[in-house]
């Protein structure tokens, strides 16, 4: 999922549904909603929020926690990459 990708904030949002599980309920994401910088910080928020640490259920297998962990992990170091890139 991150191979080529790992910095490329909107990229990785728009290829989410492919490795996150149904019960999570993340709807997938055009890469023409994200054109707007503020719609990318928007859908960032939304994606760390559902991917966090404390939101994942204690029942979850240990195979999707550390999906959530690494995606949560990738997506906070591609936030970082995109504000230095727009001078945030």
């Amino acid at each position: 999922w991150r191979l080529g990708n790992k910095s490329n904030i909107r990229a990785l949002i728009c290829s989410l549904d492919t490795i996150l599980w149904p019960e999570l309920n993340w709807q997938p994401v055009k890469l023409t909603d994200l054109v707007l910088d503020k719609k990318v910080k928007i859908y960032y928020m939304k994606a760390v929020a559902k991917t966090h640490p404390d939101k994942i259920s204690n029942g979850e297998s240990v195979e999707n926690k550390m999906i959530a962990n690494g995606v949560f992990i990738t997506l906070n170091e591609a936030w970082e990459t995109f504000k230095e890139s727009k001078g945030m």
